[in-house]
């Protein structure tokens, strides 16, 4: 890809409000993660779109880049398939951003047919299980692989091969109708913490990859998280993915930073919140002088 690429979100805010991770609520801080990740690409990117269901569209309408609003199954397990219907519209190549990633210097994206965040670790602690439990009914798959040794983050994900893309989007499809036929039997897994949709996603697209002979580009260099978050910081680059997003130090510096640097914008969003009551206004007039 030449020239700038289109920057897609995508925000489905029913898992954040029905308890992913055992969390309870989170809506608010990602609102306010959304708006910063959001704000930050604006200083970098003239095309940008979010594509937002009813709750998050809300809370995000105002923010300078188109905002639009979707339909979403509440499906509590399959948290990332906005992004799969986001990038189902997509006519022209683009990069989708997690919401959870800030951009803080200009990235120039220059990739082929597919751009990923980084090599995945932890694949024999985290996919393998999963892994083997899928083999049992994707005999039928010709792409899927039953142990490939590896698997790609998609905080960062790109396409400029849009025949690819959609190859990618149906996988996604072949799998989710596997594991919602064969929901009941993965529940020992789900309960031991095992999140089936890095297998769904992630993994998948590493078998269609490897399938069609893709070499990804990859945004982050290094074997370990350690060598990847060197290259991550010389570029003014992060992801907060997991759990520790949600660490009460980081959403007040998220917060924090929204205010201190996007002080309109936050504002605005700070008046959504407060008009239908995710925060009450005396939470949020301290929180401002404090800031």
């Amino acid at each position: 890809m030449t020239e700038e690429p289109r920057i897609i979100y995508s925000l489905d805010a029913f898992p954040l409000i029905n308890n992913r991770w055992q969390m309870g609520n989170k809506l608010k801080e990602t609102i306010y993660m959304t708006a910063l990740s959001i704000l930050y690409s604006h200083l970098w990117y003239k095309d940008i779109e979010l594509y937002a269901d009813e709750t998050a569209y809300k809370f995000l309408y105002m923010l300078p880049c188109r905002v639009t609003k979707m339909t979403n199954e509440k499906n509590q397990e399959l948290w990332m398939k906005s992004k799969i219907h986001a990038i189902e519209r997509q006519t022209k190549p683009f990069v989708h951003l997690d919401t959870d990633v800030f951009i803080k210097r200009k990235i120039n994206f220059s990739f082929d047919s597919i751009i990923l965040e980084r090599k995945e670790c932890g694949y024999e602690m985290h996919y393998k299980k999963q892994i083997d439990f899928f083999n049992q009914y994707t005999a039928h798959l010709p792409y899927w692989h039953s142990n490939l040794g590896h698997s790609y983050s998609c905080g960062i994900l790109g396409f400029n091969d849009l025949t690819l893309c959609r190859k990618f989007v149906s996988a996604y499809y072949d799998m989710e109708k596997i594991y919602t036929a064969h929901r009941e039997e993965f529940a020992p897994l789900k309960q031991q913490g095992f999140e089936p949709c890095i297998v769904i996603e992630q993994y998948n697209l590493a078998s269609i990859l490897d399938y069609n002979n893709i070499s990804p580009t990859l945004l982050l260099k290094g074997k370990n998280i350690a060598e990847q978050s060197i290259y991550a910081a010389a570029m003014g680059y992060s992801h907060l993915f997991g759990i520790k997003k949600y660490k009460k130090d980081i959403t007040d510096e998220i917060e924090h930073r929204l205010f201190k640097i996007f002080p309109y914008w936050y504002a605005q969003i700070k008046i959504e919140l407060e008009k239908h009551q995710i925060i009450p206004k005396e939470e949020a007039n301290a929180k401002t002088l404090v800031a």
